[in-house]
Order: C-alpha cells, then sequence, then structure tokens
C-alpha cells in the first residue's frame, strides 16, 4: 500500500462516521444506569470494537467502489479513489481492523461478539447484493444502526424500548434517503455512473420518503418519551419536552440538505454545523437532567 499520511489515515478509516457508533451508548443512556462503571466499561468497549470493526467495513466499500467513486466531487479525493492500492494490501487492513474489532467485542461480552458478526454479515450482503436493489439499499444501511442498538443493549444489559428501536431505524433510514437525494442533485445525469441504484429514484420519490420517515421518526420519539417505561423511570411527564430538540435537529438536517446543499455525508453535517451542534448538545443535557436529577416537584405534571 501506498504511503499513508496522518490524514489520509483518518479519512481512510472514516473517522468522523464513528460518530454514528454512539448509537451504542443510547440504551444505557436511556435506561438511567449511565454512571454504573461495569456497564458503562461494556459499552465503551462494545463501541470501540464496533468503531474498528466499521472502519474495515468502510474500506471494503471504498474499495469496491473506488472507480465509481471518481466521479463523485468529494469521493473521488479519497484515498483510495486517488491512489492504486493492491487488494492484497486492502484485504489485510481490513481483516486487521475487523479482527481487531471483533476482539474487543469480544473483552465486552460473547453476546456483543455474535452481534458484531451480525453487523458484518448485513454490510456483506449489502456491498455484493442489496446496494443495487432500489430502497432495499437504504433500509440495508439502517439496519445497521438497528445492531448498533442491540449490541449497546446487550453490553448494557438492558431491553430497548420498541419505540426507541423505530425512532432510530426510521431516523437512520431519514438519512439514508437525503443521502440518495444528494447524490442525485449533485451528480444529476451522472449519478447512475456513481451508484447504479440512483437509476431508479428521483427527486420527488425521495421527498416523500423523507417526509414519511421524518414524520414518523419525530412521532414515535414522541411515544418514546410518554412510554410507560419512562413514566416508571422518571415519574412524571417531562421527558416530553426533549421533543423539541428533535424536531429542530430533524428541521435543521433538512435546511442543511435543501438549502446548503449538504447530507452527502452526516457525520461531516452534524460536525460542520455548529447550531446542530448546540441543538444535540442540549438535547443530551436535558434528558440527563430529566433522567438522572428527576426529583424536582415543582416541574412535575400530573395528567
Amino acid at each position: 500500500m501506498n504511503k499513508l499520511t496522518l490524514s489520509d489515515l483518518f479519512g481512510l478509516f472514516r473517522i468522523k462516521q464513528w460518530v454514528k457508533n454512539i448509537f451504542i451508548i443510547f440504551p444505557l443512556l436511556f435506561s438511567g444506569q449511565l454512571f454504573d462503571p461495569k456497564r458503562l466499561l461494556a459499552c465503551f468497549l462494545a463501541f470501540i470494537g464496533f468503531c474498528f470493526i466499521s472502519s474495515g467495513v468502510y474500506i471494503l466499500n471504498d474499495f469496491l467502489d473506488s472507480s465509481r467513486d471518481k466521479i463523485h466531487p468529494k469521493k473521488s479525493q479519497r484515498f483510495l479513489s486517488r491512489r492504486r492500492v493492491q487488494s492484497s494490501s486492502a484485504t489485510l487492513l481490513i481483516l486487521g481492523l475487523v479482527a481487531l474489532g471483533a476482539w474487543i467485542c469480544l473483552m465486552a461480552d460473547v453476546v456483543i461478539l455474535y452481534t458484531a458478526v451480525v453487523y458484518i454479515f448485513i454490510h456483506l450482503l449489502y456491498n455484493f447484493y442489496a446496494k443495487t436493489i432500489v430502497i432495499l439499499d437504504v433500509i440495508f444501511v439502517a439496519t445497521g444502526f438497528q445492531i448498533r442498538i442491540w449490541a449497546g443493549s446487550l453490553a448494557a444489559g438492558v431491553v430497548p424500548s420498541v419505540w426507541l428501536q423505530m425512532c432510530v431505524f426510521l431516523l437512520a433510514l431519514f438519512l439514508g434517503f437525503t443521502k440518495r437525494r444528494h447524490e442525485i442533485a449533485t451528480l444529476r445525469d451522472h449519478a447512475p455512473e456513481h451508484r447504479s441504484v440512483l437509476v431508479h429514484y428521483t427527486t420527488y420519490l425521495l421527498d416523500q420518503i423523507i417526509i414519511i420517515c421524518s414524520t414518523l421518526a419525530i412521532v414515535f420519539y414522541g411515544l418514546y418519551t410518554i412510554s410507560s417505561d419512562i413514566m416508571i423511570r422518571v415519574g412524571n411527564h417531562n421527558m416530553v419536552y426533549s421533543v423539541g430538540f428533535v424536531i429542530y435537529g430533524i428541521f435543521r438536517y433538512l435546511y442543511l440538505v435543501h438549502v446548503k446543499k449538504l447530507g452527502d455525508d452526516p457525520g461531516e453535517v452534524i460536525f460542520s454545523d455548529k447550531p446542530f451542534l448546540i441543538n444535540i448538545a442540549l438535547w443530551l443535557t436535558f434528558i440527563i437532567f430529566v433522567l438522572y436529577f428527576h426529583s424536582f416537584d415543582s416541574f412535575r405534571l400530573h395528567g
């Protein structure tokens, strides 16, 4: 493999995409046991393990799509698009990252390793089959987020809410379909040359799907905030006020997609937009306050 600079290495590993693995922490966070050292350590190990495994998966994806990515203005700047890499070198790097990630997952718990294996299998199916099938391509990507929730739940030893799982799945669909829309809007007639499945999408179709996914994600999150497990844990309806942050976040993301012409890389969108980052910070602060410091009677609402 050609000599790698630190910048190349960060790009190759897609470090910014590691933010997706934060979903592993969600079950522990919402269970009210975030400060349990044993559970937190298990979730942290699962997070690190999935970061390395996902980097291996990203390198596989970039290697398989290196010729097509040259058409894309941003993806053409990736290391594997700019430089020729032997398949043997790429294979060793992929296997090394996946093996390291699997070992770290095993340190957390053997069931986390099993979950990681399912994650790898899903992405292999995506890369070699599902990525060419309309709608199913994004569903497979969204399934990866769902698996992260399961991994976090197993690491934390909790049962995740059905509403929370559906909210995350729909949010992942929302991000996936906005990415497809951005690719069509950016590449126009050359879009199918970059990703063959784009020949089956139109911006109108994607706009309808995005509206449905974003609406349902807000609704399911709202239902989660007033679900019985949250009510039992918190003892009041205060969690419902966090819906406002979710609504703003989705609306802000749509603004960035339609007005600022972003959306190709959710990780870059999140880290490059200050209002979005502030909103996430405020949302996290609010739910931690409600879940962990909820004994304030003056704010308690009675039905």
